[in-house]
């Protein structure tokens, strides 16, 4: 895509990808003030607590003999997840599984 070599530029001095940010910045703020974002709000927190679920399954793996405190934290992460409006849960749940199958593939 021609695109997306504009947004690869880094700033020289922060370092950060200061384009991108900005596009992103326009989306948002665009969406914010035409859209209904309480859609958007379980759709992301779905997508935290997937984050944080994966993040509980790695630490299961660091120490062999503490596993509860990451078995709890997976559990909590899955049961507040699937406790979301269903909606959310179902394009949360797409989105990941597409990621996931990108990544296959990739």
């Amino acid at each position: 895509f021609p695109y997306t070599t504009l947004f690869r530029s880094v700033h020289p001095r922060f370092g950060s990808p200061h384009r991108a940010e900005v596009a992103v910045g326009i989306i948002v703020a665009t969406l914010a003030a035409f859209v209904d974002i309480r859609g958007a709000i379980g759709f992301s927190s779905f997508a935290v607590l997937v984050y944080y679920a994966i993040a509980n399954a790695s630490a299961w793996t660091l120490a062999p003999r503490r596993r509860i405190i990451p078995a709890l934290g997976l559990a909590g992460c899955l049961l507040l997840a699937f406790t979301l409006p269903v909606s959310s849960v179902s394009w949360g749940a797409a989105v990941v599984a597409l990621g996931a199958i990108r990544y296959l593939f990739r």
